[in-house]
């Protein structure tokens, strides 16, 4: 009897390392300002058979990803669902603290510092720009920061990149994982 619970365990366990993104939670679509924009790439952080987050980025219909991610004219959104917490730093790591620390007043950083050390399983993380408005960073649907211009998205998107060219990570990310609906 434990070697057929221990199977089915190990058994659902690997049915579970398959699964993509797209059953995970991350929406379709999401809403940014008044344009409703699908996923164009959907995809896991795994760890051998950890799903540590699913994430989606949003950019409008027929739009170049490349393109709407550093064009301050179009809406875009990146999602992430937390799946699990077992490497998740207690800090928000270096390049990033200093990312966001160079870009947001002192009070939105001290804000989305302390969203950080909230986060816990299945919470929903949306970093989302509209022309006009800017940059939102929610945190389950609830408002933590907020910058007037593009520039934090520039700023996260050369940081994401690490050195190499943000087009060419952001094609190679996007042709890697689409959404498959």
């Amino acid at each position: 009897m434990v070697k057929l619970f221990v199977t089915l365990v190990m058994a659902l366990a690997t049915a579970l390392a398959f699964i993509p993104a797209t059953a995970l939670q991350v929406p379709s679509a999401m809403r940014v300002g008044n344009q409703q924009l699908p996923a164009a790439s959907c995809a896991t952080r795994d760890t051998l058979w950890i799903h540590h987050y699913a994430a989606a980025l949003y950019v409008p219909p027929r739009a170049s990803p490349v393109n709407a991610l550093q064009d301050p004219r179009q809406p875009k959104a990146v999602h992430v669902q937390i799946l699990s917490k077992a490497f998740l730093p207690k800090e928000l790591p270096k390049k990033w603290r200093e990312t966001l620390q160079a870009q947001l007043d002192g009070t939105s950083f001290d804000a989305v510092r302390t969203a950080w050390r909230e986060l816990s399983v299945g919470d929903r993380v949306t970093v989302a720009y509209a022309p006009g408005p800017g940059v939102t960073l929610q945190l389950n649907d609830r408002l933590v920061a907020r910058a007037p211009r593009h520039d934090l998205i520039d700023a996260l998107l050369r940081t994401w990149a690490d050195g190499e060219p943000v087009p060419q990570r952001v094609s190679q990310t996007v042709e890697k994982h689409p959404c498959s609906r």
